[in-house]
């Protein structure tokens, strides 16, 4: 069981690097365009996997679900990399150096650093389930952990950028809508009994096995940070 437990980490962190690298890249860039392909093939390959694997209202409620994900990313890089009016200068004084790209980015590695930090505590040390008949794996252990992970990044991003600590209660706000996020999946995933929506990421399954958590989060974390966090 550790053995089988080691070798799945090492395979989901080699796997978390082999798709982190191409979306910094692709931050670097800061071209839209790029952004957008980017975002709209990961997106199709989710909602491929949706419908093959029989999801619930695959036509409906999947399309929709992944579609707001789609939107909000696309949308909020276009409307805030614009820079032509008082509310973006102001955007670019409320966060130094950091572009749209650069919070997108730190939003996704948000759910990431969750995800991972939630999976290492709840499968170390989680004893007390929460949705057994949904998830099993997922314990109360986990899910403080995952926030303890995001709301250190936070902290850390606030320290390194000079931010308002208000993004520390929005960050982990975002963990906890990323744990939503996968349940959510797991839920359509368990009535279809099935364990993983493809096997195209190891150690991961599919593209939407590995975009669950970002499906809500990204939405609401980009709204928050970008929306609200400017009024502060």
């Amino acid at each position: 069981m550790e053995n089988e437990y080691k070798t799945n980490l090492l395979k989901r962190f080699i796997t978390s690097i082999g798709i982190i690298v191409p979306i910094i890249f692709v931050i670097m860039l800061q071209n839209f365009w790029v952004f957008t392909v980017m975002i709209s093939i990961i997106c199709c390959l989710a909602f491929y996997e949706w419908v093959t694997n029989n999801l619930t209202n695959r036509y409906l409620f999947g399309f929709n679900l992944i579609f707001l994900f789609w939107f909000c990313s696309v949308y909020f890089v276009y409307d805030y990399s614009l820079m032509l009016d008082d509310a973006l200068v102001q955007f670019s004084e409320v966060f130094s150096s950091l572009s749209v790209y650069d919070i997108f980015l730190l939003i996704v590695l948000n759910t990431a650093i969750f995800d991972t930090v939630a999976y290492i505590i709840g499968s170390n040390f989680g004893k007390n389930y929460i949705t057994p008949r949904i998830s099993p794996n997922k314990t109360f252990e986990g899910l403080v952990g995952g926030i303890s992970g995001s709301a250190i990044f936070s902290l850390i991003i606030c320290q390194v950028y000079n931010l308002n600590f208000w993004l520390v209660l929005i960050f982990i706000i975002g963990g906890i809508f990323a744990f939503i996020g996968d349940l959510n999946i797991s839920f359509h995933k368990r009535q279809r009994g099935i364990k993983d929506t493809g096997s195209i990421l190891p150690g991961h399954g599919g593209v939407l096995d590995r975009l669950d958590s970002h499906l809500i989060a990204t939405p609401i974390l980009l709204i928050l940070t970008l929306e609200v966090f400017i009024l502060l």
